[in-house]
């Protein structure tokens, strides 16, 4: 069994549009001691993803119902102040995906437009600049139906293969699997959630020791076509 290792990346500076993620991750790496080698997964937070890519808005300037429209392909359900939203992306999600923690009062953040691409072209630079082949995923915090809490997932990734199947293989009785696909991103963006939290200005974390299979597939892969769907 090999062991897995999560290592927060302490002391990054508060983003903002124009920042380089790269060069701010590989500096701090330095100060923390930590060395990248192939097959480590960089999990990096939404909100800082967003910041950079200037998709911040002034809730005082905006309807934010409408921008919420405008940011979904379908609206689901409303109740209150809280509407259910299908993104651009294709995810399921609170208000989709637009938040109010972790910025200024009077600001939100929306989710990036392509937090697969954006995986992608970090993944490129960090490889470039240090020679090792790594993975990225970029995560946030959603809710799950029919339970409660929240949780983090997997919104964006490069790198490793987003769904690890075992179908056709054997248990360890012997039968066969015929529906097990494991979404590994999600999962490492969960195990990155026990290191970030919420509140510790951690918005950056590294995990060691992950056995993934390298792919250039993002999340595009998890989501779930409309004719698999058993509640349309």
């Amino acid at each position: 069994m090999n062991k897995v290792s999560i290592f927060p990346v302490m002391n990054l500076p508060e983003f903002d549009t124009g920042h380089e993620i790269v060069e701010e991750l590989i500096e701090s790496l330095e100060e923390n001691k930590i060395s990248l080698e192939d097959s480590d997964v960089i999990v990096i937070t939404q909100k800082i993803i967003s910041k950079v890519e200037g998709r911040k808005i002034d809730i005082n300037k905006e309807d934010i119902e409408e921008v919420i429209k405008n940011e979904s392909l379908q609206i689901i359900r409303k109740r209150g102040e809280t509407i259910i939203a299908k993104t651009k992306h294709g995810f399921i999600c609170a208000n989709a995906g637009i938040d109010k923690s972790n910025i200024e009062e009077g600001f939100a953040l929306l989710l990036p437009e392509d937090p697969d691409k954006t995986c992608r072209d970090i993944r490129k630079k960090i490889e470039h600049e240090t020679g090792k082949k790594i993975s990225v995923i970029i995560c946030d915090t959603f809710g799950r139906a029919w339970r409660k809490g929240q949780t983090n997932v997997a919104i964006g990734s490069s790198g490793i293969e987003p769904l690890e199947s075992y179908i056709g293989e054997k248990d360890t009785f012997d039968n066969e699997l015929f529906a097990t696909e494991i979404a590994i991103v999600d999962e490492l963006a969960g195990a990155a959630e026990l290191v970030m939290k919420k509140s510790d200005n951690i918005p950056i974390v590294i995990i060691k020791g992950v056995k993934y299979n390298i792919s250039d597939l993002g999340v595009d892969e998890l989501i779930r076509n409309p004719e698999e769907d058993f509640f349309l």
